[in-house]
């Protein structure tokens, strides 16, 4: 038995143990509830502010958010307030902390805790507990609305209720009417969220063309939340104060390179709720030009948004002061479960737009994203994208489309460069839990058909979240040579018939292709590149763990993991550019403009390919190896100038 077999044995073997043991020990120490709560009455009460003994002042906030402390006041009929104590006859407590679970595999249950320093809250079969441990069967998660506390167990509700009457003050109960009228106090250097419109930039500015000041603004979630100061930041320095407009005169004038907006807003609305947020960094970036033809593209972000606007940076150095034409993100943008679409599409999204700095960006879907969410995200940027693009698999950028022509920023000097999206969710099969790639191969195979009769030399690449390799019997992965790893969520069934489709076509026609992929950095697998007669090795069938071997004719490779927060994502990207006559393909780690492996890729078809589109070259040995700063050996070539002046043009245009 294989060290891998003998670890995910042991590891089953521990995670049930594990789990009847945290059931028995949560019985044990679970308590009645008359036995545990105890109500506290603060030293003041009054106007949405409360003071405890110890002089602290806490305020009345709308929401849970995670990684806070909260006091959980019940408001009394004669409109005193008390708080929600665990008492345990030793030392009560009335601090509750929430936080949710985030890093957990995208098909685990949606759960978090409300606890104190030593018990959590829970809530089972209508009787409210404390305990030191708890279980997790299915979606168990704390939840306020309206003015209602309450436990979701599997989508049913258990309410917090009071009784200021009966021996046993605190209880829960399901019906709605009983629930008692709860108010949630914080405090610290962030009170209750208000910013539902993040500041942005809309577009990059070029240096020296005398661009106007930037101006930014931010929009409240709602129109009775009154501000009560609204501060500033540029560059980590505080700019000015006021409304909720700002124009940053001192970002004028600036050489290339990145800079950041952000603001504080503080705001109390007329029920006595206190707001305070810290909006997000708004990357506003200077430029010199675009790298025609050329792509940032990376994986696995999980909420670490400004993972992306260092890689910005790095190139911008790495160049001498330009930009990619495009940026592409391939999946799990976020942490935990899967996310809904409404989650995904009001709060995530918001979030992340910021960091872009208003460069063209598309989105494929991560097992831990909503597939609807993000092909919406591509939809929306109108670059090209295939109108039928919804949860499944399609065109989600063509440069030479009117699209681009119309609404493209950066992005019209991508003239040669299709971008075909696989959503991870398209590989569900409607017969089993498998994932299965035959699911879309008929739909990659009419794109390849169609773009196969007028074929002029284009890049295609196919962004997929989940790769098409054996994870750990690939030689290039990072496990042993031999040793199935992984499940089907990785290994997948059907990989090799979309290899060997990819193969024909490229064959065929002479196309240009590339197949990048995230996912499997959990898996400890490193990042690595195949190319035309490397030997991929793929699943045919993931449930019996069979395999065959392809000799590719494109180019596969990890898009890069640009997080550090699972497994062994060390915060890379990939740099895509017209390098003369090849197609240069670099590996990045976000903070350096120093490569970690360089790969030129000869293009076919040169000649067809638009005049004038060649990117600035870069001097380079070749070797997968760290190498030194090479940005002086980017040089400005009449093709940039040209550029530049096409990307005027069409700012003006829009305009």
């Amino acid at each position: 038995m294989t060290l891998i077999k003998i670890h995910t044995k042991l590891s089953l073997l521990l995670a049930a143990v594990s789990s009847a043991f945290i059931m028995q020990f949560s019985n044990t120490y679970a308590y009645a509830a008359a036995e545990n709560f105890s109500a506290t009455v603060p030293q003041a009460s009054e106007k949405g502010i409360i003071t405890l003994g110890t002089d602290q002042q806490w305020f009345k906030a709308t929401e849970l958010e995670n990684g806070r402390n909260y006091l959980i006041g019940i408001k009394k009929p004669d409109g005193s307030t008390v708080l929600l104590t665990a008492d345990d006859h030793i030392t009560p407590e009335y601090i509750w902390h929430f936080s949710e679970e985030k890093m957990v595999t995208s098909t685990s249950p949606h759960y978090n805790y409300l606890y104190t320093d030593t018990h959590r809250l829970c809530c089972h079969e209508n009787d409210l507990y404390l305990s030191q441990n708890w279980w997790t069967d299915g979606d168990q998660t704390w939840d306020y609305h309206d003015g209602k506390l309450f436990f979701n167990d599997n989508g049913t509700r258990t309410y917090l209720t009071y009784s200021e009457s009966s021996s046993v003050h605190f209880g829960c109960t399901d019906n709605a009417a009983d629930a008692a009228d709860i108010e949630l106090f914080t405090r610290g250097e962030e009170l209750a969220r208000c910013i539902k419109k993040q500041p942005c930039s809309d577009s990059f500015v070029i240096e020296g063309s005398g661009y106007a000041a930037p101006e930014y603004n931010v929009e409240l979630i709602s129109d009775d939340i009154i501000t009560d100061s609204v501060r500033w930041f540029t560059d980590g320095e505080e700019s000015g104060t006021g409304g909720l407009s700002f124009t940053a005169d001192n970002l004028t004038d600036l050489a290339a390179g990145i800079h950041h907006v952000s603001c504080i807003v503080e705001a109390h609305d007329n029920e006595d709720h206190y707001y305070r947020e810290k909006s997000q960094e708004a990357l506003f970036v200077v430029t010199k030009g675009v790298v025609p033809d050329s792509v940032i593209t990376f994986s696995d972000v999980h909420e670490q948004y400004d993972l992306i606007s260092n890689a910005i940076g790095n190139i911008l150095d790495r160049t001498g002061g330009y930009i990619p034409s495009l940026i592409v993100c391939t999946g799990d943008l976020i942490n935990g479960p899967t996310m809904d679409y409404d989650t995904m599409i009001n709060t995530y999204a918001p979030r992340l737009k910021p960091y872009l700095g208003g460069l063209d960006t598309v989105y494929v879907a991560g097992n831990h994203d909503s597939s609807k969410a993000v092909s919406e995200l591509s939809v929306k940027a109108a670059l090209g994208a295939d109108s039928g693009f919804s949860d499944g698999c399609g065109v989600i950028f063509r440069g030479s489309s009117d699209s681009v022509s119309s609404n493209g920023k950066n992005s019209t000097a991508a003239r040669d460069v299709i971008v075909y999206g696989i959503n991870y969710g398209a590989l569900e099969n409607d017969t089993s839990s498998v994932q299965d790639y035959g699911s879309v191969k008929s739909q990659l195979d009419s794109f390849l058909s169609e773009t196969a009769k007028n074929y002029k030399g284009e890049i295609i690449i196919i962004s997929a979240h989940a790769g098409l390799h054996a994870l750990g019997i690939q030689p290039q992965s990072g496990n042993s040579v031999g040793a199935w790893a992984g499940s089907s969520a990785y290994n997948i069934s059907g990989s090799y018939d979309i290899a060997e489709l990819i193969n024909s076509y490229s064959k065929k026609y002479g196309m240009n292709i590339l197949f990048l992929f995230g996912h499997d950095h959990s898996r400890g697998e490193t990042e690595f590149i195949l190319t035309e007669g490397d030997k991929l090795i793929c699943p045919t069938d993931s449930v019996q763990q069979k395999i065959k071997e392809l000799t590719l004719d494109f180019t596969y490779a990890q898009s890069g993991y640009l997080s550090t927060v699972i497994g062994i994502a060390d915060a890379h990207y990939s740099f895509i550019y017209r390098n003369g006559n090849d197609l240069a393909y670099e590996l990045f780690h976000a903070g350096s403009s120093e490569y970690i492996r360089h790969t030129d890729i000869p293009l076919r078809n040169v000649k067809l390919l638009s005049s004038g589109s060649s990117s600035p070259v870069v001097k380079t040995d070749n070797k997968i190896k760290d190498s030194p700063k090479t940005s002086a050996s980017f040089r400005i070539t009449p093709f940039l100038i040209i550029s530049l002046c096409l990307v005027l043009i069409s700012r003006k245009r829009k305009k």
